[in-house]
């Protein structure tokens, strides 16, 4: 006779080809340690579900949707013969740790009729990052004949009545919400609000429907009815106001702060003066109300706010308190990476207030490894508030947060993505931008990109800071020896480095062209004038230095794309370096035939453009301004997106404009603009005197629509 099993494992699934595997997966380590049967209810599956269960499930069976997950729940439950029954959703996996659940399971529950296990709810794909903890009973006693209610957030609602234990070590994860506010969760969300506005039509009072609304209905456009209506109804004291009560206000402080809804204050000292015992309130709540008043500017009330909070974290570890309010909604900010957030929100609260010690053992006392990119910038701009507006050592500290910061924690590409935005954060502060507005603060000490000089030798932002730092080309050449990436470096030092007079690239650290380019045009971008680097880079000879000359070149090339064309001097300067680079770079590339008008084509536009130019100014220097102008031209047919140089080369060029005028001459064309106007146009006189020299010299001051005071023709 086949004994008995332990265990039934009770699954309903509709079209969860993207995550029933891995849960059935999952169970692996329970069916072989444990007697077990798998029974599972298709609802309507057509997307290969149904094959992947047959290939699990010891019962399987069809069971016709009914818009009822009671009805299907307990259509499982009277299929299935163990000792007690294990209730699972195809979205959710069991943790490998089963040591608990298997003690429970040989004897551990004898004493008891359901136990609840905590549920990790995660906020995306990536179950590295942040999440939150619910607790709902997922284990019963069979012979109970307890019975699931609720076509929707079905439950066994009589479970309180018995003999309840928690299954504290335990875990199932949980990815189901990560879809539900994307298209791919469109269908879920209309047929469980269908399910939620129909019960609503049938109990408007419900507390347990109107809590289900929000949290399932944050896309719905009542959903802010929903929050005010449940809040109203917890004030009226409606029917399990006390229990459910916290979780509404929590959700409506959160849509208030994220809303800007103007009740928000009001709802927050509500929540205070009946719910600060719950963990809803006193930790998931702390954590927006604390960012909600540093926002504000109210320090005061984000340290109060701030220290609420961590004390509930503090205890949620320790196990104290109200932890079974987890049985009647989902704690939302149980994860480490929100209580790291809460340090860094009242680590800036402490620093505004006047407590800087504390803020900083705060700052200390953070896991880096946890961080997910937003809060690693969020760390690194309070490390910069604190540096910019006090005279504290930090660096200890800056160290010490590097190293967890790239710690390949949880895995590599966590690491990574933390390193990444650590590099960005911090290189923005070595921008010229950046610096113009910290010495217009009044609070301005120090520069903030100084503090980075203490990872000199750990991270590029210290080699950046170390370089700014020094005036020895030698000591500059050998920091920048150590860079690793140069998409990284701020380009900041790097100008410096130049302005320096270092050579670069530096000698036996060889570039590519890629590379030269892209830092050129950062270059271009960080610094509005590049004059005095244009003047280091290109007063080199070049005949000695290939990849001086590259730089050169790609330099030059940036600049001339970036520049507007307005600046008559600068503009002539830039020209007529970028004539020399170009032929320098030319010449060092392509054979003299090449090099050849008739050949230009060969050539990629740019460097066809830059040739013209070098002949063009050739042609100027001995006097040809007609060949000037050709070349010119030629150069822009070669290359028409230069057309702005062109047109500014030909109004600017000092050698095409005509000197004004001087008073004898214009005094001379006034006259012979009278004796032209005493005759009709078409009368002898006009003709003869258009022919006299007097009439040739003023000719063009004559013809011209513009006043004769105001001429420089050409």
């Amino acid at each position: 006779m086949e004994k008995k099993p332990v265990l039934s494992i009770g699954i309903i699934f509709k079209n969860e080809i993207r995550c029933l595997e891995r849960c059935l997966k999952s169970l692996a380590p329970l069916r072989e340690a444990a007697n077990c049967e798998l029974v599972m209810a298709d609802t309507g599956s057509d997307d290969g579900s149904r094959e992947i269960a047959e290939r699990y499930a010891d019962i399987l069976f069809d069971f016709p949707w009914v818009n009822d997950f009671a009805a299907a729940r307990n259509a499982v439950i009277d299929r299935c013969s163990g000792e007690w029954y294990f209730s699972l959703d195809a979205d959710e996996w069991l943790d490998e740790d089963i040591q608990e659940f298997l003690w429970f399971l040989n004897g551990g529950g004898e004493n008891w009729d359901f136990a609840f296990i905590t549920e990790r709810n995660y906020y995306s794909y990536d179950t590295n990052g942040n999440y939150g903890t619910f607790m709902p009973w997922r284990l019963m006693r069979l012979s109970l004949g307890v019975r699931y209610e609720g076509a929707i957030h079905e439950h066994w609602a009589s479970a309180p009545k018995y003999r309840n234990l928690g299954l504290g070590k335990t875990l199932i994860h949980h990815d189901g919400y990560v879809c539900m506010y994307g298209p791919e969760g469109k269908e879920k969300r209309e047929r469980n609000m269908k399910l939620l506005r129909k019960k609503l039509e049938e109990d408007p009072d419900s507390l347990l429907s109107r809590l289900q609304m929000i949290e399932s209905g944050g896309e719905e456009p009542d959903y802010l009815d929903q929050v005010r209506e449940a809040v109203r109804l917890v004030q009226k004291k409606a029917s399990g106001w006390d229990t459910l009560g916290p979780s509404i206000f929590r959700h409506a402080i959160n849509s208030g702060r994220t809303l800007r809804l103007p009740e928000l204050e009001e709802w927050i000292h509500i929540a205070e003066e009946l719910f600060l015992d719950s963990y809803f309130i006193r930790m998931d709540a702390a954590f927006n109300i604390a960012a909600y008043y540093w926002g504000k500017e109210n320090f005061d009330a984000c340290v109060h706010w701030g220290e609420i909070g961590l004390r509930a974290y503090e205890d949620f570890r320790a196990g104290k308190g109200d932890i079974a309010c987890q049985l009647y909604g989902s704690l939302q900010t149980t994860g480490p990476l929100c209580e790291m957030g809460l340090r860094i929100v009242l680590a800036r609260g402490y620093f505004e207030v006047g407590r800087e010690d504390e803020a900083l053992a705060l700052l200390g006392g953070l896991d880096f490894s946890v961080l997910d990119p937003q809060w690693t910038d969020n760390f690194l701009e309070t490390m910069q508030m604190v540096y910019f507006r006090s005279e504290r050592e930090i660096g200890p500290l800056l160290a010490d947060a590097w190293e967890g910061i790239r710690a390949e924690k949880p895995n590599r590409e966590w690491g990574e993505k933390r390193r990444a935005q650590f590099i960005q954060t911090g290189g923005k502060t070595f921008t010229a931008g950046y610096q113009k507005t910290e010495t217009k603060d009044a609070s301005f000490r120090r520069h903030v990109w100084s503090m980075y000089k203490a990872l000199e030798g750990r991270c590029v932002l210290g080699t950046a800071a170390a370089i700014l730092e020094s005036d020895s080309p030698a000591e500059i050449e050998e920091l920048l020896l150590t860079v690793e990436n140069w998409d990284e470096l701020p380009v900041s030092a790097l100008a410096h480095a130049v302005m320096a007079g270092t050579a670069f690239p530096v000698l036996g650290r060889p570039m590519r062209l890629e590379e030269l380019d892209t830092l050129a045009a950062r270059l271009v971008r960080e610094r509005e004038d590049l004059s005095d680097i244009l003047k280091c880079v290109t007063g080199a000879d070049f005949s000695g230095s290939w990849q001086s000359l590259t730089w050169a070149r790609a330099l030059v090339l940036a600049a001339v794309r970036a520049y507007d064309w307005k600046d008559g001097e600068k503009g002539l300067y830039l020209a007529h370096v970028f004539a020399k680079v170009e032929r320098a770079f030319l010449v060092g590339c392509y054979t003299s035939e090449v090099l050849r008008e008739e050949n230009l084509l060969a050539l990629p536009a740019m460097h066809r453009f830059g040739w013209y130019c070098a002949e063009a100014f050739d042609a100027l220097e001995i006097g040809d301004s007609v060949e000037y102008i050709r070349l010119l031209r030629k150069g822009l047919v070669s290359c028409e997106s230069r057309k702005d140089m062109v047109e500014f080369l030909i109004n600017h060029t000092p050698e095409l404009q005509t000197p004004p005028p001087s008073p004898e001459l214009l005094e001379l064309a006034e006259k012979v603009r009278a004796m032209l106007a005493a005759y009709s146009p078409d009368d002898p006189a006009v003709a003869a005197l258009k022919a006299s020299p007097a009439y040739q010299k003023v000719s063009y001051l004559i013809e011209s629509a513009e006043p004769l005071g105001g001429q420089n023709a050409r």
